[in-house]
């Protein structure tokens, strides 16, 4: 059984459950976000690119109970943070990814990674491993660089032991992502080297700055009793 509302509340923001009616926000939000994603920076890919891939996710992550967002208490109508959730074995939603072709390249790495990952985990099943799947806080606002990307990990955790999954695993494209879920008590599983990948032959991903070097998997294993 899932959480019904709040999660957790520190500093003077309540992480709750996302719904339905979180959806568009939550999808300007990470669109706003994601513009800064190393991978997608050095594919061109624009705001509007963003909100169409997070529209495939929308419907699914705002009613699995699985999703958090981030709201100041003294502004319930404002959102400063969102990490939206899912099964890490659910499969992609029709007509994703093939109808984003500017995101091929992003998402052959993905699957490369998710590959490498479950090599290392045989057998892993459906309800086993929530895939914490995108996170953003509101750029360029008073609510960034205020923890609340790290305390939007450690909600995820425990909404995922709440469910019943076994651990956690995050897929993290830059070096703030990879140290908030380093501190959420994640450690480094596989990574992609963004100097040394090849797509179609190509170093799509060699001018990628650093401290951006590598695309990583992460993983927590959930202590059900904790």
């Amino acid at each position: 059984m899932g959480y019904t509302e709040e999660v957790r509340r520190e500093g003077g923001v309540i992480y709750r459950i996302a719904n339905e009616e979180h959806g568009e926000a939550v999808t300007r939000l990470l669109s706003a976000s994601f513009l800064h994603e190393p991978m997608g920076r050095a594919l061109g890919a624009t705001v509007e690119d963003w909100a169409r891939f997070v529209s495939y996710f929308n419907h699914e992550c705002m009613t699995n109970g699985l999703s958090v967002i981030a709201v100041p208490e003294q502004e319930p109508g404002s959102l400063a943070g969102a990490l939206i959730s899912r099964d890490f074995k659910k499969p992609f939603p029709p007509g994703f990814p093939d109808e984003l072709p500017r995101f091929a390249p992003s998402i052959d790495a993905l699957v490369s990674l998710d590959s490498q990952y479950e090599a290392l985990r045989p057998g892993l099943k459906r309800g086993e491993a929530m895939d914490l799947w995108m996170m953003g806080v509101e750029p360029g606002s008073r609510f960034a660089r205020h923890g609340i990307a790290s305390a939007l990990f450690q909600a995820s955790v425990d909404v995922a032991r709440h469910n019943g999954f076994q651990r956690c695993v995050a897929e993290c494209t830059g070096h703030f992502s990879q140290r908030c879920a380093i501190k959420a008590g994640f450690c480094e599983i596989a990574r992609v080297v963004y100097k040394d990948y090849r797509f179609q032959g190509r170093p799509v991903f060699a001018a990628i700055p650093e401290p951006h070097t590598t695309f990583a998997i992460l993983e927590r294993v959930l202590d059900p009793a904790a």
